[in-house]
């Protein structure tokens, strides 16, 4: 028997209001007479999503704005934080006139119970690292340094206090904006439910159904609606599914594990044709063996990088609001990005669930953080270089040239 769909209009169909409960409506101002599926909105404009007044800034012609005061503009030390160190964008028309080929955006909605992804992104911006590269380095494998792409930071998405719904409505504006400007979005901290808004956006840029979504994680993200909510962390993508934004076939999922894995879920998957790799097939059949088979379902495609870093062995990211031992290792997840950052066009990605509060000193998970995104935009360069081999590795680093003695 088949899972049945729950739609938009089903997810509210058996809301009440328990009658000997009901307070007098004005004392609830939020709630709407007759309708308990409804919430009223305030009046007033939202400050944390009312763009500001743009109308007094010094003119200047669009473009990029690097605001290190220094040559080097190192970080941590003489440097103004941003992602990467890259130099910033504004506007849409920042982006198209230095012909940005990829926007790192902050994002900050946090709907974990642990609270801290909200900060991921400014603790990026300010890692204590000693590579401060900006906005460069070199891959370890491939040899390519990212420095020919045009990088730039877009600053972050702003999200509204307990109301994750309408938060990922602005996600899919700023999103739409970079889209439309013809650069990638990488978003950088929060919460997966955001990845919501990054399907959205996608579906109005490319339309439903014409991209791949690759998710790594310790969870499938594809429980039942619950929680009283349209969409949540544990949801997003079974309502993407379930909407027709995504093809459920088109769905590769790596790295789940965990005790939520239960046999109902697990049907859903199969009978909506999800590609879902648990880590007892990485057990049982090889990690490289899997990577393969990942790829192979991917080939041709677009495809939207969704990386939740608890799909990392909490052994290497620690900092994360859900711990789930047995996961992949650093080296392993670092190998995952690149070789589908060369055999796929990336249309978006996202790096999420960093909790800077449950990081240690070293803000080791913040570190690995960083070198995945840096991996990504890698791999998006060697493509670009022509490299289309995804395991391809530079001959300099497995072969010294000097002749064994």
């Amino acid at each position: 028997m088949k899972t049945p769909l729950i739609t938009v209009e089903t997810l509210f169909e058996d809301l009440t209001m328990p009658s000997p409960t009901d307070p007098p409506l004005e004392w609830f101002p939020w709630r709407v007479a007759g309708d308990p599926s409804l919430m009223r909105l305030t009046a007033d404009k939202d400050a944390m999503t009312t763009r500001r007044d743009r109308s007094r800034d010094p003119a200047r012609e669009p473009g990029l704005v690097n605001p290190q005061r220094y040559a080097g503009g190192l970080m941590p030390l003489s440097g103004f934080p941003t992602l990467l160190g890259a130099p910033l964008a504004f506007t849409p028309a920042d982006l198209r006139a230095a012909a940005v080929d990829v926007a790192l955006v902050g994002l900050t909605v946090d709907d974990n119970p642990v609270v801290g992804a909200r900060f991921a992104a400014n603790t990026m911006r300010a890692l204590r690292d000693w590579m401060g590269y900006p906005a460069g380095g070199t891959d370890n494998v491939t040899g390519v340094d990212f420095s020919s792409l045009v990088i730039c930071d877009y600053g972050n998405i702003a999200s509204l206090a307990n109301q994750g719904e309408r938060s990922l409505e602005e996600i899919h504006a700023v999103l739409s904006e970079i889209l439309d400007a013809g650069s990638v979005p990488v978003g950088v901290g929060g919460c997966h439910v955001q990845s919501y808004g990054f399907i959205t956006a996608l579906a109005r840029k490319h339309g439903p159904k014409q991209f791949a979504l690759l998710h790594v994680d310790a969870h499938n993200d594809t429980y039942l609606h619950d929680y009283g909510r349209a969409v949540h962390n544990g949801s997003l993508f079974r309502v993407a599914v379930e909407l027709g934004l995504i093809e459920g076939r088109d769905l590769v999922q790596v790295g789940l594990r965990g005790q939520g894995q239960d046999a109902a879920g697990i049907r859903w998957m199969r009978e909506h044709g999800l590609r879902s790799h648990f880590q007892a097939e990485v057990h049982v059949r090889g990690w490289d063996e899997v990577l393969r088979t990942v790829l192979s379902e991917l080939k041709g495609r677009r495809v939207y990088l969704s990386f939740d870093m608890d799909g990392i062995d909490p052994s290497y990211a620690r900092g994360v609001g859900t711990q789930d031992p047995d996961g992949l290792t650093a080296s392993q997840a670092m190998q995952l990005v690149r070789a589908v950052a060369i055999h796929n066009e990336i249309v978006a990605a996202d790096f999420m669930e960093y909790n800077p509060f449950m990081d240690d000193a070293h803000q080791t998970t913040g570190v690995l953080m960083d070198r995945l995104i840096r991996t990504l935009l890698s791999g998006i360069a060697a493509r670009k270089q022509g490299i289309t081999d995804p395991f391809f590795v530079d001959p300099q680093r497995i072969d010294h040239g000097v002749p064994a003695s």
